[in-house]
């Protein structure tokens, strides 16, 4: 099926004459069921990939978020390294418009795609924001719960939580995107026997190649 869809790329490229790099090119396979690995072509043999980066997500062939994150949490803490040598006096009105706007995008671009589950994971993204709040001198001894409550800030499990509590709702409703076959949706409206669940349980939809 992949050598199909390279041949149609293929002929497109060369009918507008738009040729992709070669060295650009690369395939990642994922999935449990092992699988024997057949050379595909398009121009030359294209490379396989284990670890890959697509619009700034670092995507593995596990789906797991651990490359992602560690190079998230690198730079959101030499951000937080930058701001703390850059301003010698922090107050809490400066602090937080300095980090909402230049840390936490690092944190939360894309998060519902490279989503921490592990504990050990989340507990790291928080820890950013929890060393980071210690910069402000007049609060920098309570505690971090304390520290969130004069700052104003949510922790970022929560906005986490909220995040993907609006997207599975936009998802669901059919409000995401007209593109994009719907792949989440209510149940419908009645008591399942089985479970005894209501139909405002979720229900994921099997999607086909033929609907991607």
């Amino acid at each position: 099926m992949l050598q199909e869809d390279l041949d149609g790329i293929r002929g497109w490229t060369e009918k507008w004459m738009l040729n992709f790099h070669p060295e650009k090119s690369k395939y990642m396979r994922i999935g449990r069921t092992k699988v024997a690995d057949h050379g595909y072509h398009m121009y030359t043999t294209i490379k396989k990939t284990t670890v890959e980066k697509d619009i700034e997500v670092v995507i593995d062939d596990k789906l797991t978020c651990s490359d992602h994150l560690a190079e998230k949490i690198n730079k959101a803490n030499k951000i937080v390294g930058i701001i703390r040598r850059t301003f010698v006096h922090l107050d809490a009105p400066i602090f937080k418009a300095l980090y909402t706007a230049l840390v936490k995008p690092h944190l939360e671009y894309a998060n519902q795609v490279w989503c921490p589950y592990l504990i050990e994971d989340i507990e790291a993204v928080e820890n950013v924001q929890r060393r980071a709040t210690k910069l402000v001198p007049q609060i920098k001894d309570l505690s971090y719960e304390e520290r969130l409550r004069k700052l104003q800030l949510p922790t970022q499990a929560y906005r986490k939580s909220r995040g993907d509590q609006v997207e599975t709702y936009k998802i669901s409703s059919g409000n995401w995107t007209d593109q994009h076959p719907v792949i989440i949706k209510l149940k419908d409206d009645e008591v399942d026997p089985a479970t005894r669940s209501l139909g405002s349980d979720l229900q994921v939809i099997n999607i086909t190649r033929q609907q991607q």
